[in-house]
């Protein structure tokens, strides 16, 4: 927790806008839910989110919407249906 702290302090570059979001949702006691692809839930944010009694999850919604767009398709293209 230190070192995110210290980055935030120092304004480090390496902390992502993902990063700043959940931060501040355990700040407030938000829960949060992640939906990007940035390494949001960093070492010292989830030792902070587990102190705090806060709740987050989640992963990258894209994956799951890339995923989902891939069996469609293999199951349109595999039922002969043209688009």
């Amino acid at each position: 927790m230190e070192n995110l702290f210290a980055s935030l302090d120092r304004n480090g570059l390496e902390i992502s806008p993902s990063t700043l979001y959940a931060l501040a949702c355990i700040m407030e006691n938000v829960p949060f839910i992640n939906g990007s692809p940035h390494n949001t839930f960093v070492p010292g944010l989830i030792d902070l989110a587990i102190k705090r009694n806060s709740l987050i999850g989640g992963d990258d919604f894209k994956s799951r919407q890339t995923k989902m767009k891939s069996v469609l398709v293999d199951f349109l293209v595999r039922a002969g249906i043209k688009l």
